[in-house]
């Protein structure tokens, strides 16, 4: 039997891998809470759906390619944990690297109102406004 939060959350990978932003922003609370940890080269935290529109952009400008490979989607209640590894080229400095991760998802109504980014990044990554 699925469960209804982790169906939004696949879907919502889904449509990133599709490269559907405007369809990610649009299953996303308008109000929602984004942090992404600022060891990333992306990171930092956004508040609602216009900044987190933002936070994409910054995402395909430092990135070539980048994929995001669900391992694991794990719902209970009103949160999701999504067990993740991402991967791509740096437009920075060209090399293809990744990181592994865990998105934390706070869900409302069967809509997400938060996101958090744990990862466990290699220290060759620039981080955030490097």
């Amino acid at each position: 039997m699925s469960e209804p939060n982790a169906d939004v959350i696949a879907n919502l990978y889904a449509a990133f891998g599709r490269g559907d932003v405007p369809g990610v922003l649009a299953m996303l609370d308008e109000n929602i809470a984004w942090r992404a940890p600022e060891n990333l080269p992306h990171g930092g935290t956004f508040s609602g759906r216009e900044e987190v529109g933002v936070f994409f952009q910054g995402l395909g400008g430092m990135w070539d390619g980048l994929a995001v490979k669900v391992d694991d989607i794990i719902s209970g209640g009103d949160r999701v944990i999504s067990l993740v590894r991402a991967n791509g080229t740096l437009r920075s400095t060209g090399d293809q690297t990744g990181y592994s991760g865990a998105h934390a998802w706070t869900m409302r109504d069967g809509v997400p109102v938060r996101f958090d980014e744990y990862v466990d990044a290699p220290p060759s990554l620039p981080p955030a406004g490097a």
